[in-house]
This record gives C-alpha cells, sequence and structure tokens, in this order.
C-alpha cells in the first residue's frame, strides 16, 4: 500500500481515476472492518487520509477528475460519491481548498477567477506501473467555470482505443517531427511485460512563483533530447485578475546539435462540449463551451487547423475537435510557440 499510495496522495500508476478507484476499495475494506469490530491497521487509515487529500486536488470545477495518465474524467455523480466522508472543511463548513501542487506526484494546479489549469510535470510512471502511462510531458486540461475547455484524449487502457494516443500529440502538449517523448512497448516485449510506457523524459524541471495577481509555471523536460537534440520548456502565466492564461513552448538546442529541419506540432484538444471557429485571419480561434462563454485562442504559430481529435467517456470515444500549431524549426537554433487564452467581450 506504501508503494501504490504516494505521500501526496497520488496513486504510482499518477492516474487521477486509479487513485479515485483504490480510494473506494479502500473505504469498502475500512467499514468492513469497523462492522466486524476490527480496528483499520495505521496504514490503510493513512492511504486514505492520503488519495483524500488527492482526490480533492484532482476535482476539477465541473465536479469531474483532471484526465491525465491512463484516467478519465469520471461523472461528476461517481466523484462526488468518493468524496462523501471528506469532512475536511473551511471556517464557512465548505470543502477545504485543494493544494496548489502536487510534487511527489508530479502535478501543478493554476487557479484564477473562473480558470483552472491542470499541469502534468512529472515522468510518467514505470515498470509494471506504466502499463496505462502516457507519453505527453507537461500536458495541460484547462476549465472554465463548469466548462472543460481544453483535455486530453482521456485515453485508457479498458477503451478499445488506438495506442498511438499514448503518444505526445494525443495530449494537450507538444510534439516534434515522427519521435515520441515516451512510447508504450510493443511486440515479443509487450506480450511478455505488457504494454508498458518506455523512453520517456528522465528529468522534469518545475520552478513556481506565485502572488496575488499571478501565477508563473516554468518546466522543461529532456524527453526529445535523444532524438531532437531539444530540450523542451514549457512557460504558463495565470493572471488572476483578467483570467488570461499566457503559454510559451520553447525548443531549446543542447550544445552541438546538428542543423536538422524539423517540424514542431502543439496540440490543444478540445472537450467534446467545445465548439470552436477560426477566425477570418485564420490564426485565432473562438471558443465556447456550454456557459456560452467565449474564449479567444490567439498565437504566433506559423499555421493554424482546427483538426479531429477523439475523447473517451465511459470507455466510449467521442468525436471532438483539437487546436493545433504548428512550425519549423532547426534544431541547432531552437524556436519557440507563443500562445493566450483570454475570454472574449461581447462575444
Amino acid at each position: 500500500m506504501d508503494a501504490a499510495v504516494l505521500a501526496d496522495g497520488g496513486h504510482a500508476t499518477r492516474s487521477p481515476q486509479a487513485g479515485m478507484e483504490l480510494l473506494f476499495d479502500l473505504l469498502t475494506l475500512d467499514d468492513a472492518l469497523i462492522q466486524r469490530g476490527w480496528p483499520p491497521p495505521e496504514g490503510l487509515s493513512r492511504a486514505i487520509d492520503r488519495l483524500t487529500a488527492g482526490l480533492r486536488f484532482f476535482t476539477l470545477a465541473d465536479g469531474a477528475l483532471a484526465a491525465f495518465q491512463g484516467g478519465e474524467a469520471s461523472a461528476p455523480a461517481r466523484v462526488t460519491a468518493a468524496r462523501a466522508h471528506d469532512d475536511t472543511t473551511q471556517g464557512d463548513g465548505a470543502h477545504a481548498a485543494p493544494t496548489t501542487e502536487m510534487r511527489a506526484s508530479g502535478y501543478q494546479r493554476l487557479t484564477g477567477k473562473l480558470l483552472e489549469v491542470i499541469v502534468d510535470a512529472g515522468a510518467a510512471a514505470t515498470g509494471a506501473w506504466s502499463t496505462s502511462a502516457l507519453g505527453q510531458p507537461l500536458a495541460i486540461e484547462v476549465v472554465c467555470g463548469r466548462d472543460r475547455l481544453i483535455a486530453g484524449s482521456g485515453w485508457n487502457e479498458l477503451a478499445a482505443a488506438p495506442a498511438a494516443l499514448r503518444l505526445a500529440a494525443g495530449g494537450s502538449t507538444v510534439s516534434i517531427g515522427a519521435g515520441a517523448a515516451g512510447e508504450p512497448l510493443g511486440g515479443f516485449f509487450a506480450r511478455s511485460l505488457g504494454p508498458r510506457l518506455v523512453g520517456g523524459p528522465s528529468k522534469i524541471e518545475v520552478l513556481r512563483r506565485e502572488s496575488d495577481t499571478g501565477v508563473w509555471l516554468d518546466l522543461a523536460h529532456d524527453g526529445w533530447l535523444g532524438r531532437y537534440e531539444l530540450t523542451h520548456e514549457r512557460r504558463l502565466y495565470l493572471d488572476k485578475v483578467t483570467d488570461e492564461l499566457r503559454g510559451e513552448d520553447r525548443f531549446v538546442p543542447a550544445e552541438g546539435a546538428k542543423p536538422v529541419p524539423t517540424p514542431i506540432e502543439a496540440h490543444f484538444h478540445l472537450h467534446p462540449d467545445v465548439r470552436a471557429s477560426l477566425a477570418r485571419d485564420q490564426r485565432s480561434v473562438l471558443l465556447k463551451g456550454p456557459s456560452n462563454i467565449g474564449w479567444w485562442f490567439r498565437n504566433d504559430a506559423g499555421q493554424v487547423s482546427l483538426e479531429p481529435s477523439v475523447y473517451y467517456r465511459d470507455g466510449r470515444a467521442i468525436r471532438t475537435t483539437q487546436v493545433v500549431l504548428r512550425g519549423r524549426l532547426r534544431t541547432d537554433r531552437g524556436g519557440r510557440i507563443r500562445w493566450k487564452l483570454t475570454m472574449s467581450e461581447g462575444v
């Protein structure tokens, strides 16, 4: 149990859904022991407390979970049921606010007035824990009020989903060329060990700064260094006053990198409930969720397009859309793509 439940309440697979399902199991076991008149072991109570704190962190304003690392968002009613025992409250009786980061599990949370951002800021699980892990370092999910705007594919091993969705392009992060920042085993090794994820980042750096008006995150990983001699840096800033999210994806060359022309892409998968339309300038994208609040997604990429995507809910594939920002760089020079999400006025 100590191996499965991390110190901050995350699950060893790094899947928020896996942590919630384990919490259900442990709560059932705890209740059964109490009914038999047997005191629960200390380790059981400790794991329940930790998983409860983790669930509090991963529950977003729409009532569902952040869907990362082989876990779905789950139905809000199920998340509520898993949190029914959570009696940690603030002075007004409301549930205590979640923490802003889970360092051991590798996640960061940015919160404004309406916007919530969850960032996958850790390396994927390894070994037997990685059979449902995703090679999507620094992927994000964005919620506006109760509208989930930017998500991932929600790939999970129970769905009949292609393994390609476990690669970088299946998450809201960047991809370089035809490479992967972590990919599942195939062939003989997969049959022997399962579809474990291999070849992901060995090092992820996280620097967080926060003030009354904003939150800065400086992130970097080396998952693309071996093949492309590039380090991916993702810089995020959430303005708490204006609810503007600014991002910059930088590709930093290694010393002595060879001059190889390489395509780069930044993917932003949209939730199925989001409507997206490309503006006349063929660059800006207007996003609207069920609440009908408009958000402009602007950027300085060389090419912007709306393309088909997929989102998994209860194991079923639902068609949706993704915003793809494209560019090209030379691996000895590097490059960057800047983007921002801001609330529209009168749209």
